[in-house]
């Protein structure tokens, strides 16, 4: 008599993907003890490549509470996937952060081997995690503390800033914090304190200041930042949990960074750093008749634009001048043009480095210095990816339709109220006559 011995398959043989390993991947931002808005990120590995859509859940016990991480991404080889929690100001938990057997739950989504889309296993089995000592959890307790300062920026040329140039400053936070209003971060340039105004970096372990160096401003032997410096000029800087930070730089203070030197006198000219063609062909490398080209021109440092400054265009043989659209206030400024039906180029259009004109207008630095208008050698030749045949004429198709007015009180409209309806095109059109559109309400058709 035969005996017949069934050995199941190991998990490497099988196409049924199964969780080889958990365990966290951050650590608390001080000690052992995670505090209100500071992120718990935790990872499953799986014994083959996985798929996974939607959001599945990665369910954590905190103290007598169960809290939901979010997938957020797998890595590189498709085998490890990251879990996400933002902890709460009432979260508490003195033993640590355990991962039942049981924790993984798809949540609507699906975890499926890359290969055969088979379903994954969701028990953790053995790799379930009881009570991690090192992550702790006390909601409460942390207080949003400032632990860098850095000044982000440099000068145009050597080591000093002139007049118009932008001095950026990021100071750090051990917890991502959240900002109201308008906080300031005084910057000591010589003997005179100049306001950094809060530019970015809410919801985030990192705020940017920005000022902008005037005239009169000077100082030889660099930027200080005292350990006072941060204020909240009536905005707030609070942890997700809503805990105000506290705002001492302490020894974080910079004191005369050498290579931040300030010379107001010495005017910073705007010079162009970059030229891109930033549309794209409706269909294609080709634009047809009717289609908008953009090109974007950048400076150093913010510049101011009046009147309708222009960029010359070569398309083929002529010369096309696309039109200042938008940019004063920063570093980039967007020109347009729309092609015609006369235009042609088979070989990509050209910019060249004299292309920038003021056409009566002005491009100057914020403190008024004549920006250099020459491309250098940023001019572009022949951009293959952008050819012209106007003689193929695009015609307008929806891209997008978008309901962007609100009811005036919660979600429901009233007698009186206006509903408004964006229809977006992929080009610029040109309307005549009153155009409807037919809305559907209830029964009825409004137009």
């Amino acid at each position: 008599m035969a005996l017949l011995i069934l050995i199941p398959p190991s998990p490497a043989q099988s196409t049924v993907p199964v969780v080889s390993g958990a365990f966290f991947s951050n650590v608390p931002a001080t000690g052992d003890t995670y505090g209100a808005g500071e992120s718990v990120t935790a990872l499953l590995t799986f014994s083959r490549s996985v798929r996974v859509t939607g959001t599945p859940q990665l369910l954590l016990t905190i103290g007598s509470t169960t809290r939901r991480a979010n997938f957020t991404t797998t890595d590189a080889s498709r085998r490890v996937a990251n879990f996400s929690y933002t902890v709460r100001a009432t979260d508490v938990d003195s033993d640590g952060i355990s991962i039942g057997a049981n924790a993984l739950t798809l949540n609507g989504g699906t975890i499926q081997d890359r290969s055969t889309g088979t379903n994954a296993m969701l028990g953790l089995g053995s790799f379930a995690v009881a009570d991690s000592t090192t992550r702790k959890v006390n909601g409460a307790a942390t207080v949003p503390a400032v632990n860098a300062v850095t000044i982000a920026s440099r000068p145009t040329s050597g080591a000093a800033y002139g007049a118009g140039e932008r001095i950026a400053v990021q100071v750090g936070f051990q917890i991502p914090v959240t900002v109201t209003g308008s906080p300031q971060l005084a910057l000591t340039l010589g003997t005179v304190t100049r306001q950094a105004g809060y530019a970015s970096g809410s919801g985030t372990q990192t705020l940017t200041f920005h000022y902008t160096v005037q005239a009169t401003d000077a100082d030889s032997n660099g930027i200080s930042v005292g350990a006072t410096a941060l204020a909240l000029n009536a905005g707030t800087i609070q942890s997700g949990a809503g805990t105000n930070a506290t705002l001492s730089l302490g020894t974080r203070a910079i004191t005369n960074a050498a290579s931040h030197q300030v010379d107001g006198s010495s005017a910073t000219a705007p010079a162009v750093n970059a030229v891109t063609v930033s549309s794209a062909p409706v269909s294609g490398s080709t634009y047809g008749a009717g289609e908008r080209i953009t090109v974007q021109v950048g400076f150093q440092i913010p510049v101011a634009v009046t009147g309708t400054p222009q960029l010359a265009l070569t398309i083929g043989t002529v010369t096309r001048q696309a039109g200042y659209a938008s940019g004063s206030g920063t570093t980039a400024l967007t020109f347009a043009y729309t092609v015609q039906a006369a235009d042609s180029d088979s070989d990509g259009l050209s910019v060249g480095a004299s292309a920038l004109a003021l056409n009566g207008g002005t491009i100057q630095s914020l403190t008024g210095t004549n920006a250099t208008l020459g491309l250098g050698s940023h001019a572009i030749a022949n951009a293959a990816d952008h050819q012209v045949d106007g003689s193929s004429a695009t015609a307008p198709t929806v891209s997008s339709v978008t309901l962007s007015s609100s009811p005036a009180s919660g979600d429901t409209y009233g007698a009186g109220e206006t509903i408004e309806v964006e229809v977006g095109f992929q080009i610029a059109v040109t309307v005549t006559g009153t155009p409807q559109l037919a809305l559907t309400i209830g029964t009825s058709t409004g137009q």
